[in-house]
């Protein structure tokens, strides 16, 4: 498994076949995420994202489900194979509560459109390990303002993935601005909608670990 430390976290998500997760791993990502929801154009069936979860461990890298709730049974069968969630609605903090109780097994996530109300009010609820922090509309690769983010403490920025306009040839000057805990990709890596660019992915990791 990739030893976490202070360096930028890096997250690419969307990720829907093995070569992929090979890449994203092999490459040096830190978590590859797995889209459980219909809605999504980079969704992946419960029946087999365990098995995706999987190869994620196995190629040493953290898998990260990404949900929203309702949670269906499913979909709840499948989140037993991931350490991570990561949801991506319009959840509040109580919402989360069946799956943040002491002898629950996951680390829990919220995704959400940046503000500084929101991402404060979710780090001090005590619900969730990271906040992932996206642009207005999440998986559209747009970005919002990143003097905003970077004028947040310094605790909270660490706690926090940074979402939205993300892409090789930008990165490193958003992390020189925003000095976020860590990135987090999807649409700033592929070749079309929902579909996974290798060389990107690539690209992308070398952009960060040598910003």
């Amino acid at each position: 498994m990739n030893q976490r430390t202070s360096r930028i976290a890096i997250k690419i998500c969307g990720v829907r076949d093995r070569a992929t997760v090979d890449v994203a791993a092999g490459a040096g990502a830190d978590f590859v995420g797995v889209v459980l929801v219909a809605s999504s154009p980079r969704f992946v069936s419960p029946t087999i994202a365990p098995t995706i979860a999987l190869a994620i461990a196995d190629a040493g890298a953290m898998p990260v489900a990404v949900v929203r709730l309702p949670i269906d049974p499913e979909t709840r069968a499948a989140l037993d194979a991931f350490p991570i969630l990561q949801f991506h609605g319009i959840e509040e903090p109580d919402d989360l509560t069946r799956f943040s109780s002491s002898d629950a097994p996951w680390e829990l996530w919220k995704g959400l459109h940046f503000s500084v109300e929101a991402t404060t009010a979710w780090l001090a609820s005590g619900r969730v390990r990271r906040v992932v922090v996206d642009g207005p509309d999440a998986g559209s690769g747009e970005a919002f303002d990143h003097n905003v983010f970077a004028a947040l403490d310094d605790s909270v920025r660490a706690r926090c993935m940074l979402a939205g306009g993300l892409d090789p040839a930008h990165v490193a000057e958003v992390i020189r601005v925003a000095r976020p805990g860590g990135v987090d990709v999807s649409s700033g890596v592929e070749s079309a909608r929902g579909i996974k660019d290798h060389e990107k992915i690539r690209e992308f990791i070398r952009a960060v670990r040598e910003a």
